[in-house]
């Protein structure tokens, strides 16, 4: 699987929803756009990213920094090049992170902290216009993105200013991907292959268009609502009952997650979200069932485009046998340890 996997068997916590069923169901559903008719997944368009100041003073900019030379680092998507439209649907217990709208010099840094200290690896889908810059604030941001792929992550563009694709002419939308790529190739040393369209809108246009540029969409099934509360009880909460009802509803018991890493509580979300699959593992090991899995890689999900449309979805991930096998017989081990000594307290 390319990248080593490490092993973190986790879930999600229980709960209440923000505003029951219906806005359930606008969490996990793609919504037309009737303008352009887009393909629109409305559960996250959150509204822009609004920094708190920050003490420029406390900040040692490198003056020189940019103008050197930048070698490309791992971790830009480029074997997960010309690929069908992930959607995140899968039969089995497999859980993704992705994180959009960063990088966010308050809580971005920590969030990596936290990722390493839970061994998992994520996928953050970055606004380059928060780092395309020489400024203190533009290059403490460039120096976060650098480090979000210096500790295993994989990026992806978020586009430049976090609009809407489908509602853009086609030189707004040149800006907003190529200076996108142009942001990347500057910081990070290589253009980003992996895109996820702001608010999840697409259109055939959007979707032939980043085809030929090479792009594999990422979507996700998973929503939390992060954007519309302001505590990480509600992000669990929602996030729990999504999967749920992604699993009542469809057979999606996976998938991959969105949340945002300019929110606190999305952040403070993150660990509650993983004890709680490590302890829902416990009542499915002694039920015999397949573990919740926290993988690294998106491969699972990713199917090469080939002759399929620039629009059509890729299948539901159905990782191979063995390599399911091996990870969940190693699960299962892990969460017999853990759920015995749980036992006895």
């Amino acid at each position: 699987m390319g990248r080593g996997l490490p092993i973190v068997g986790r879930v999600l916590l229980c709960a209440s929803a923000l505003a029951g069923g219906a806005l359930l169901a606008h969490f996990t559903r793609p919504v037309a756009h009737p303008a352009v008719h887009a393909m629109v997944r409305e559960d996250v368009t959150p509204p822009e990213p609004v920094d708190e100041p920050i003490d420029v003073a406390e900040i040692a900019p490198a003056p020189d920094e940019h103008d050197e030379p930048v070698q490309p680092l791992d971790g830009m998507g480029a074997d997960l090049r010309e690929g069908m439209v992930i959607t995140g649907g899968t039969p089995h217990r497999m859980i993704l992170f992705s994180f959009d709208d960063g990088p966010d010099h308050r809580y971005t840094p920590g969030l990596l902290d936290t990722l390493d200290a839970l061994g998992i690896r994520a996928m953050f889908f970055l606004t380059a216009r928060r780092f395309e810059g020489t400024t203190p604030r533009e290059r403490l941001l460039a120096d976060i993105a650098r480090d979000i792929v210096a500790r295993g992550h994989i990026v992806g563009s978020h586009t430049m200013d976090h609009v809407q694709l489908p509602l853009l002419s086609h030189e707004d939308l040149q800006e907003q991907v190529l200076g996108t790529e142009r942001v990347f190739e500057n910081v990070l040393g290589a253009r980003p292959w992996l895109i996820r369209p702001p608010g999840g809108s697409r259109s055939p246009r959007i979707d032939a268009w980043l085809a030929e540029r090479g792009y594999t969409q990422v979507l996700w099934n998973l929503g939390t609502g992060d954007f519309q509360v302001r505590t990480s009880d509600d992000v669990v909460r929602t996030f729990t009952r999504v999967l749920e009802r992604r699993e009542r509803e469809n057979g999606e018991r996976g998938g991959i997650v969105l949340l945002h890493d300019i929110h606190e509580w999305s952040v403070e979300a993150l660990p509650r979200i993983v004890h709680e699959l490590e302890d829902r593992n416990c009542a499915l090991l002694e039920a015999g069932e397949e573990l919740y899995d926290v993988v690294d890689d998106p491969r699972p999900f990713f199917t090469t485009r080939g002759e399929a449309s620039a629009s059509e979805e890729a299948p539901p991930a159905m990782p191979e046998p063995a390599w399911l096998e091996a990870r969940q017989a190693r699960l299962r081990a892990d969460a017999e340890a853990r759920c015995a000594r749980l036992a006895m307290r």
